[in-house]
């Protein structure tokens, strides 16, 4: 499970930009006392986008528990599905870069 969230560099940079743009928000919710989606929630929706465009499109956030929780969920959701992405594509350039520089 470990190598499948920091296998490659191209995750973990990701990963650790969507966990600076996480505690960003978290501390600025926890400084204002306001734990509603505020405009760091929009660079969050960015980071893990298309998923959490679908699930939560930023024009739909509103105020009450839900919008909090349709944030994080699909924030969790492209987190997860971007990250298999990245893995993806990284694994298959390196599969291409191995063949190219062996002699056939």
């Amino acid at each position: 499970m470990t190598t499948f969230f920091f296998g490659t560099w191209a995750t973990r940079v990701y990963l650790f930009a969507v966990a600076v743009t996480s505690v960003i928000l978290l501390g600025g919710n926890l400084a204002t006392g306001n734990h509603e989606p505020t405009s760091a929630a929009v660079y969050l929706i960015g980071l893990t986008a298309p998923v959490s465009v679908i699930f939560a499109p930023v024009f739909l956030l509103g105020d009450g528990w839900l919008s909090i929780a349709m944030l994080w969920l699909s924030v969790a959701a492209g987190l997860l599905l971007n990250t298999l992405l990245i893995n993806t594509i990284v694994g298959e350039v390196g599969r291409l870069r191995s063949r190219r520089a062996r002699p056939n």
